[in-house]
């Protein structure tokens, strides 16, 4: 042990040796460097499992132990309910005998322990930003008691806030805490998948004039990914037992591969989620070994979450959990044998994400990847193309040779936030001018790109729709009508959550869906079949039986979009003779036959032209993708997407006119035309914003022509 350990308090020292620590890593010896030693803000960048928990909160306790602070002295803020609760009892060993308190703050935790941490703010504060938007919009008198002393602000998965309206709120909030408390307190930032350390550094440092110095460990160590490729044929009368077939051969194939581990069987959907795990209990049960499948995802019970997960923790079992991005971030698992994707993930960060949850305590990341090409989906195969074996190889090589992962890309003009900040900022009041929103709220960081004439405008609406009035004096106060807006319960957070359908059987919680069943209709939820014995629209509940059978329930939600870079190693793998060591024998087969399909349709030279239709292979990521069809859908006469891979147009130019065309809508000040009749509608607050604002927001941020260098390249 280095001299650092000699200067930690006590039971940090003790907890150290319980544990059998042979020494600090240097992800925590470089980091307590800064922390202990400078006054810099502190980005820690390291794989999972590598101690970046303990590289933060060691120097935390460290200070608020030897100099009790006269308020709250840290600030732990997570994305997640679970990861909060998850890291109070990783807490619990850490802290015992230091007289230390923790305090765990979000919407599932009773008030007891709220109350007496707002009657004694003292320790540690662990809470969401909807909770910690509430506590600043609420108590702004209190926010020097509670967080006068405030030290550190320790942010987690700072991937999973950059980039979002969360993330910006996140900012604002902390922002406006430092100033109403008179703090300033070191921001601590972690994660494990960020490329871009740079940028991740200016949004910690946002609005504090401090810098945030870097620690990574760019050692990943061992890493055995491995994919697997598997074909479903077309559901028909026809085709029918020969898919029955290839499903039966797929599952046995996917439970070989986790039976008698400790792993997580990752998916991309709750749909795929359900089906996998009870088509791996049904095996189980046919080959009479112990049923050990649990199902994580957001639609089922905290109750069954929790199972599932203190399972895995378990040394003295070995269980499957078939999780969706629940179990991606950073609630500790312990050690896994192995972690399996059913699909490639939708993103570069979500594999490295999903990876390190293997090879936690310093074993290799171990992965097996099985990519499927479901023909019942029309992406599944263009013109004879697997695109999930081929995504996953573009996507495998991106991480595992150039350690890339997608760049966080930030609104520039969240208007809908800076309508939902006004309203915090007046309900907080006894009233205010336009001078004052722009000194205290427009100059607000993720604000610094909106022109104070938008904000004039945006303010002007607030008062022409009633939610503000203006005094003769030009003081600004709520209207009844604003009070309400501003007072739901929900104002504190700037993303919708639908409500779903609460599913219980014999009085507890299974888990929510979507749409209300009708009475004896079979749903399938927390891996099991139930039929549905009562049902309650009023009370937007009903209640099941587990039985036999097999049913599909079905969840809509939203998919991130695919990034520019990942369409171009697509391109690449295609255009390569490349053979790829981690691809099983089925995988190198198909891979082959889709290099002969690509050659052979002209996707790879961009363009082809079919009965009179031009056929365009952009090879550009979603947002560019849909930025180039909303350009042609003002040129073309018609225009049919397949997207983000090709787009078939209709039109009396030939290519090079079209060519030509296109290079015109070149900029955002095209952004009304391109618009079409989309909504305009994107945040939660976007309905407040007058639509000239949104159509220049909807430019700004919306809009990607990158999709102009690969179209001048085209030949044909």
């Amino acid at each position: 042990m280095t001299d650092r350990f000699n200067s930690l308090p006590w039971f940090l020292r003790e907890y150290i040796h319980e544990n059998r620590w042979e020494g600090f890593r240097g992800i925590q010896e470089r980091a307590f460097d800064v922390l202990f030693g400078r006054d810099s803000h502190l980005l820690i960048s390291s794989g999972t499992s590598s101690g970046k928990t303990e590289a933060a909160l060691f120097p935390a306790v460290s200070s608020i132990y030897s100099n009790p602070p006269r308020s709250i002295g840290a600030l732990y803020v997570g994305p997640l309910k679970a990861l909060i609760d998850d890291q109070f009892q990783r807490l619990e060993p850490m802290l015992k005998d230091s007289y230390i308190e923790v305090t765990g703050w979000h919407g599932d935790i009773g008030p007891e322990s709220k109350k007496k941490l707002l009657d004694v703010p003292s320790g540690i504060l662990q809470i969401t930003p909807e909770s910690l938007q509430n506590i600043v919009a609420s108590r702004p008198e209190d926010l020097e008691r509670l967080f006068g002393d405030l030290r550190f602000v320790i942010i987690d998965e700072v991937h999973a806030f950059m980039g979002s309206d969360r993330g910006l709120q996140l900012l604002c909030c902390l922002e406006r805490l430092e100033m109403l408390a008179g703090c300033e307190p070191r921001r601590i930032g972690l994660s494990a998948t960020i490329a871009d350390t740079q940028s991740a550094a200016e949004w910690l440092s946002a609005g504090t004039g401090r810098r945030t110095e870097v620690v990574s460990d760019p050692g990943i160590g061992e890493r055995d990914l491995g994919i697997l490729f598997y074909r479903f044929p077309m559901d028909s009368f026809e085709t029918h037992q020969e898919r029955v077939v290839a499903a039966n051969r797929y599952y046995r194939r996917l439970y070989e591969e986790v039976r008698g581990k400790s792993c997580i069987v990752f998916t991309n959907s709750r749909v795929i989620a359900e089906r996998t795990g009870r088509s791996l209990s049904k095996i189980a049960k046919a080959m009479k070994d112990e049923d050990v499948v649990y199902v994580h995802h957001g639609s089922i019970s905290k109750d069954l979450r929790k199972a599932a997960e203190d399972n895995l923790k378990d040394r003295n079992r070995k269980t499957v959990t078939v999780s969706t991005v629940t179990l991606e971030l950073g609630i500790d698992v312990g050690s896994l044998d192995a972690v399996v994707q059913v699909d490639t993930p939708y993103t570069c960060s979500s594999l490295v994400q999903r990876m390190g949850r293997s090879g936690r305590r310093g074993g290799a990341q171990t992965m097996r990847m099985f990519c499927r090409e479901d023909l019942t989906e029309w992406w599944a195969s263009i013109e004879g193309v697997s695109i999930d074996l081929i995504k996953g190889i573009a996507m495998s090589t991106l991480v595992l040779r150039d350690g890339w992962t997608e760049p966080v890309r930030i609104p520039k003009l969240p208007y809908g936030l800076l309508f939902h900040q006004t309203m915090e900022y007046i309900r907080c009041g006894t009233g205010t001018r336009f001078s004052r929103l722009v000194s205290d709220v427009l100059s607000m960081h993720p604000f610094r790109f909106i022109p104070k004439e938008d904000y004039a405008i945006l303010v002007k609406d607030m008062i022409s729709s009633g939610l503000l009035m203006k005094m003769e004096d030009g003081t600004l106060l709520l209207t009844d009508n604003g009070e309400r807006v501003s007072s739901d319960r929900s104002f504190c957070s700037v993303f919708t959550v639908k409500k779903e359908i609460e599913v219980k059987s014999e009085g507890k919680q299974v888990g929510s869906i979507q749409e209300m069943p009708d009475i004896g209709e079979l749903i399938q939820l927390a891996g099991r079949i139930w039929t549905v014995v009562k049902t309650d629209p009023k009370a937007m509940s009903i209640d099941v039986e587990e039985t036999e059978g097999s049913a599909n329930t079905l969840w809509k939600s939203g998919v991130p979009g695919t990034h520019n870079k990942v369409m171009e190693r697509m391109r690449e793998v295609l255009e390569s003779e490349e053979d790829y060591s981690f691809l099983d024998a089925s995988a190198h087969d198909e891979l082959r036959r889709c290099r002969q399909a690509a050659r052979e349709c002209g996707m790879l030279e961009g363009v082809v032209e079919i009965n009179g239709w031009f056929r365009i292979f952009p090879w550009v990521g979603t947002t560019a993708f849909d930025t180039l069809c909303r350009v042609l859908r003002q040129i073309c006469d018609k225009v049919l997407e397949r997207p983000p891979y090709y787009v078939d147009v209709l039109t009396e130019l030939d290519w090079g006119e079209l060519q030509e065309t296109i290079e015109r809508y070149s900029s955002q000040r095209f952004a009304y035309d391109l618009i079409g009749d989309d909504r305009l509608v994107f945040g939660k607050y976007d309905r407040y914003v007058p639509e000239d604002l949104l159509v220049k927001a909807f430019g700004e941020d919306r809009l990607d022509f990158s999709y102009l260098g690969p179209i001048r390249e085209i030949q044909p």
